[in-house]
């Protein structure tokens, strides 16, 4: 079975689980950095991600998130290809340029491919592929 580990990540003086994962533009693959989040329904990117990868933002799906204070946000739905350290699949993943949390999410949606724990003791987030 496939398993990968990652350390938690400072963040503002908080070791979070922040993790690098790979976003396939056109030519290469491009590296970024964002939060398990366990609570959020999709993996929502800032738009300035999408930018890199070549994607027009407002071309995907338009769809709102509720965020912690009760508001909505907009983010727009891409077919991506991921890789978590070796394993490469697609994924639809949301852009916004309201994430406003300071860093990427990747929500629920990752969790039908993988088993995740989170190791808070040890500060280490861990995926085994299904």
């Amino acid at each position: 079975m496939y398993s990968v580990e990652f350390d938690y990540a400072r963040h503002r003086k908080r070791d979070l689980p922040i993790i690098p994962i790979g976003l396939k533009s056109r030519d290469s693959w491009v590296e970024v950095w964002a939060y398990v989040d366990s609570g959020a329904f999709y993996s929502i990117f800032d738009d300035k991600i999408a930018e890199l990868l070549g994607i027009e933002v407002q071309k995907g799906k338009r769809m709102l998130a509720v965020v912690g204070d009760g508001s909505f946000i907009p983010f727009y739905l891409h077919k991506v290809r991921m890789k978590l350290e070796e394993d490469e699949f697609e994924m639809k993943v949301g852009f916004s340029a309201k994430l406003g949390v300071g860093f990427n999410l990747l929500g629920m949606d990752l969790l039908d491919r993988y088993k995740v724990t989170f190791d808070n003791a040890l500060k280490k987030v861990i995926f085994e592929k299904r």
